[in-house]
């Protein structure tokens, strides 16, 4: 009887150590995040195999609402968290920082834009390439939603807002094409050569044009000097307390010398100690 009692608890306290070992940490939010928050995750299940880590990019306020309604474990944010957004109760960490982009289709002829360009492009008043020393072609404006990180930074950065009974909302022009993902902007553009948007610079690739701003090229010596000025802060959250053993450890990792060398190699620059 004792052996059989034995085993039995055994039996169970190895299946309790199993879905312990297998529970999903769930980390939501910023989908320019996400982009490297994808890799890093496959990068900690090489030597974690037992872990399940699922990223969900949906925007980073998005992701502040996962956490706090406890569907998310872990946030991510690609821009400054205000403090009435998260109170004490959470660690809000740095992990790395990006550039924004200003991309065209790789076949339109303009190279470079200044600020006073983008304003006027996003505020409606420049219509035509032409006047940008480009191809007599309208321009498409492509923008993301008000949900975005990228979008909250980008207008914060290139002051494409305005005070409405004391909020600060969006004063781009209405007409503008609104998406919801990089992926979204980077494909629309790939497609449309009359097209301008922005991302984050760590999803440029060969489909899409980075445009210089006010003479300075987006790179990552030029956003880690400081030199390129559209730049922000990626940002992982979560609670004090009550965090999984799972999470805990996948926290550890993301500020790891072996994550830095990741997000470093994939276009980002990493958080340094």
């Amino acid at each position: 009887m004792l052996t059989k009692a034995t085993t039995l608890w055994a039996l169970c306290t190895t299946m309790a150590l199993s879905a312990h070992a297998n529970e999903t940490v769930t980390v939501a939010g910023s989908t320019s995040v996400s982009h490297v928050m994808d890799i890093l995750a496959e990068h900690y299940l090489i030597k974690h195999p037992d872990s399940k880590i699922n990223v969900q990019g949906i925007s980073s306020s998005a992701g502040i609402v996962a956490l706090q309604t406890g569907t998310a474990e872990i946030g991510m944010s690609s821009r400054i968290v205000n403090a009435n957004e998260l109170d004490d109760n959470y660690t809000i960490t740095p992990i790395a920082h990006d550039g924004i982009a200003l991309v065209v289709n790789p076949t339109n002829p303009v190279n470079n834009v200044t600020r006073a360009q983008i304003d006027n492009i996003y505020h409606g008043i420049t219509k035509n390439w032409q006047q940008m020393g480009g191809n007599n072609e309208k321009i498409a404006v492509v923008s993301r939603e008000n949900a975005s990180g990228s979008r909250f930074s980008f207008e914060h950065f290139m002051e494409l807002t305005k005070n409405v009974a004391g909020f600060t909302v969006s004063d781009i022009n209405p007409e503008v094409l609104v998406v919801s993902t990089n992926g979204m902007v980077k494909s629309l553009i790939a497609r449309n050569q009359q097209a301008i948007g922005y991302l984050s610079f760590g999803s440029v690739d060969s489909s899409i044009k980075p445009l210089s701003y006010d003479g300075v090229t987006p790179n990552i010596n030029n956003i880690r000097s400081g030199e390129y000025k559209m730049a922000r802060p990626f940002l992982i959250m979560y609670k004090k307390q009550g965090l999984s053993t799972n999470a805990k450890q996948f926290i550890q990792f993301l500020t790891s010398d072996d994550a830095k060398k990741i997000i470093n190699d994939n276009g980002y620059i990493a958080e340094q100690s």
